[in-house]
């Protein structure tokens, strides 16, 4: 009578509503005041809502609910007594139906005790490092080699021992039995965690759901979109909502997402069933998607905080301790969407023959008091994010338009002032909170435009923007002429000295401002303006570290960047070597040097080159990072070549900035910033402004990647041109070359590759050379080689039901 009761139930709990299956579960009103914001009436609807169920007055609900109800009782009956039963008991019980982690218990290693842990790590046995999941294959990690030298591998899930991407874990190297290509030259170590030291908590997964119907599953599988991450058990039991699902599977058509609070001793972590986004496969709820994984408000500002924004300020009592550029021509360049203006530039010829170059920008502290909760806010955010379609600003949008150097209005600055030779030595230079009034907002294609036509005195003012403080077209187009002299004699003498410059062309996409779908797409290159504006902000950095290095010899904010380790490098560089690239790596700028042999722009014969090798050669490169100044340790920053540099020219969207900031103003109006007189408060937000630029920075090429595909998609799949950069055994790693886009092409014959349009393919070793052989026919006689560099034709697909791309390999006619 038990099993009938039982089927009765699930079946009752399965509704065919036309061709969609429904599976129902409890849902909590905060999400469906989410799901229906549109819709007052379903609003109304769910605040009648007790226990969790839906207790609208009709007899079918009623006995819907009565029967719920009695096997909620059941099933915590039946938990209750399993727990009071032996160990056989319990086996011979189905604890699957209540539990499906009973039969996963103790999975994974125990951890080490601490004490032993303490003591592996002083002798050597044991060492620490931030475990690195790889995207390409999940069930690969590494962790970096305490001696430098090529990193620790961490084979297999039961090796990884819970360890999530990004943990701090102890690692134990495993006997050379168990290393990978043990005595070769390709050898590598592996190890295996034995015990986390720092692990994000609540980490948020995104994903869809895997949904068993019927209530008497408790529990959903939730499979995220990251691969990384392992999939979490859900309790669905107490989803009132309904989860519906594709057709003819158990897999959810909306995103969900969960938290995964901690990882205990079970093969299947457990995680926490929070909300859902929207339907999977839609720009909205995928961007939803990326923003919550990434740890990204949308509206991190209450409605009143406004009451934190400083009076407008009266220039007359500003004057009293700045100095004034009003009548100065200063214009700012930045791209033609830009909201946040930052910085903003002045040049005015001495009868000397020399330049006064003035460096202004925003006085973000003014507008940010320190220690209110508009600091505090902006100290978490740290940083602006730029998606696609929006640009979450760490700052509130109104105080982020107040603070920017708009041209036609009074704005207040803080300047460097320097007077500069015609061959761009600096003689002198200050620094000085300062009031100036742009005169133009220019773009950079307008600032290009000036370069282009050197000589060109008649410009038409009605093509450009309007210019104000009774300056002209002329006058800025004079005065970008000569920044733009100044910065190609700076670029090519830091070039020259040392400095290295790995670039790579940007995806942009114009996409429709209604519907925020994307239209096109083009690669965003840099040009000579781009380089004008670099290389004066890169002075000022410059500059304002060497200033603070000085002057705050223990508390200084800097901008580190340390040399790439040399195992990575050296597999890089004899990569690039069997395909006779020689790259010598001793410095930065050897790098440089050696590879602008190869990479000689779009014009060069083989102009892809330049993207392959760029991207080979990114790879052992590590993030620069912000710090507190260290006087024991080397602060410089090896792509730059300088001892010291810092991040001071942008405040509006970079907390970093406003710390230097407020350092360099202290300095200036001889008040100590007592907070700012303890390293460990500058190290804190460094370690913040870290992890939240490294975020925002995933969730910009994540957004890139989804709008790539929602395109691609639209257009119903594109044929591409593309490079390999990889080849292994059953796939290569391709660049698409029309928007520097990395993906992984699968060649193996099997069934899930259905679409292959080659008949077969051999992998093998050819002059060291790793060489995939294609054949078109079952003959044998079409065939294709493939090796790094070559160039190849492929079809980018919309994989089905997500923002994902697929690419196959087309033969090229």
């Amino acid at each position: 009578m038990d099993f009938l009761e039982n089927l009765s139930r699930r079946l009752e709990d399965i509704r065919l509503d036309g061709t969609t299956v429904r599976a129902e579960f409890p849902c909590p009103q905060s999400v469906l005041r989410y799901l229906n914001h549109n819709d007052p009436n379903k609003l109304t609807n769910a605040s009648n809502l007790d226990n969790g169920i839906d207790i609208e007055e009709t007899p079918e609900n009623q006995s819907r609910i009565r029967t719920r109800k009695r096997l909620q009782r059941r099933q915590k009956q039946k938990i209750k007594t399993l727990d009071n039963t032996n160990p056989d008991e319990q086996n011979r019980s189905t604890p699957n139906t209540i539990d499906p982690f009973l039969s996963h218990k103790d999975f994974y290693p125990n951890y080490m005790q601490f004490d032993d842990v303490k003591k592996g790590l002083e002798s050597g046995e044991l060492f620490e490092g931030h475990i690195r999941i790889s995207q390409k294959c999940p069930t690969e990690a590494y962790v970096p080699s305490p001696d430098k030298s090529k990193d620790i591998l961490i084979n297999g899930v039961r090796s990884r021992n819970r360890a999530l991407d990004g943990d701090k874990v102890v690692v134990k190297i495993l006997g050379k039995s168990e290393w990978r290509n043990p005595d070769t030259e390709d050898c590598q170590r592996t190890g295996c965690v034995v015990y986390i030291t720092n692990s994000k908590e609540n980490r948020i997964v995104v994903g869809s759901l895997m949904v068993d119907r019927g209530v008497i599953h408790r529990y959903s599988t939730l499979v995220p979109r990251d691969c990384r991450i392992p999939k979490l058990l859900v309790d669905t039991s107490t989803w009132l909502y309904p989860i519906d699902l594709r057709d003819g599977t158990k897999e959810s058509i909306d995103l969900f997402y969960a938290v995964l609070p901690r990882w205990d001793n079970y093969k299947i972590p457990k995680g926490i069933l929070k909300g859902v986004l929207g339907e999977s496969g839609q720009i909205k709820a995928e961007t939803e998607g990326i923003l919550i994984t990434h740890d990204i408000q949308e509206h991190p500002y209450p409605e009143d905080i406004d009451q934190y924004f400083p009076p407008p300020f009266s220039v007359e009592e500003e004057l009293k301790h700045r100095k004034d550029f009003r009548k100065h021509c200063i214009f700012s360049i930045d791209p033609p969407t830009a909201k946040d203006l930052d910085d903003a530039l002045s040049c005015v010829p001495l009868p000397n023959g020399n330049f006064e170059i003035g460096i202004h920008i925003s006085d973000v502290t003014y507008f940010v008091k320190q220690g209110t909760p508009l600091d505090e806010i902006a100290e978490q955010l740290a940083t602006s994010v730029y998606l696609v379609q929006r640009v979450y600003h760490m700052l509130p949008p109104a105080l982020t338009m107040m603070a920017s150097l708009l041209p036609g209005t009074d704005k207040l600055a803080v300047s460097i002032t320097l007077e500069m030779t015609p061959d761009a030595k600096v003689i002198s230079h200050s620094f000085s909170q300062s009031i100036i009034h742009s005169c133009a907002q220019l773009h950079y294609a307008h600032a290009q435009i000036f370069l282009e036509n050197p000589d060109k005195k008649d410009w038409d003012e009605s093509e450009f923007p309007t210019v104000y403080n009774g300056y002209t077209i002329s006058d800025c187009a004079t005065a970008v002429s000569h920044l733009h002299k100044l910065a190609e004699v700076m670029r090519k003498r830091r070039f020259d000295t040392g400095a290295l410059a790995i670039n790579q062309p940007k995806l942009s996409f114009e996409i429709d401002r209604a519907t925020c779908e994307p239209m096109s797409y083009s690669l965003y290159t840099l040009h000579e303006s781009n380089w004008l504006i670099e290389e004066f902000m890169l002075l000022a950095n410059t500059m304002v570290a060497e200033h603070l290095k000085t002057y705050f010899p223990t508390t200084a904010m800097l901008r580190s960047h340390h040399a790439p380790d040399v195992a990575p490098m050296e597999k890089a560089v004899k990569l690039l070597k069997v395909h006779d690239i020689e790259i010598d790596f001793t410095s930065a700028g050897s790098i440089h040097k050696s590879k602008a042999v190869y990479c000689q722009g779009e014009n060069s014969k083989n102009s892809h080159w330049d993207i392959v090798i760029n991207n080979i050669l990114s790879k052992p490169m590590v993030r620069a990072e912000y710090c507190v100044i260290d006087p024991d340790k080397s602060m410089s920053h090896f792509a730059l070549n300088v001892p010291y540099y810092t991040h001071f020219t942008s405040p509006i969207r970079r907390y970093p900035d406003i710390v230097v900031h407020r350092m360099l103003i202290s300095w200036l109006t001889n008040k100590p910033i007592k907070e700012y007189e303890d390293p460990k408060v500058i190290d804190k937000i460094a370690i913040n402004s870290n992890d939240k630029k490294n975020n925002a920075k995933k969730a910009s090429e994540a957004s890139a990647d989804i709008y790539a595909a929602c395109l691609i998609g639209k257009l119903g799949g594109l044929e591409v041109d593309a490079s390999i950069m990889e080849v292994k055994e059953n796939y290569f790693e391709a660049t698409v070359l029309s928007m520097n886009m990395k993906i992984r092409v699968y060649v193996n014959i099997s069934p899930i590759n259905p679409d292959l349009q080659h008949k077969f393919c051999k992998f093998s070793v050819v002059d060291n050379k790793p060489t995939l052989v294609i054949w078109w026919d079952l003959e044998g006689e079409n065939k294709q080689i493939l090796q790094l560099f070559d160039k190849v034709k492929l079809k980018l697909t919309k994989r089905e039901n997500c923002l994902k791309l697929r690419a196959i390999l087309i033969r090229d006619e």
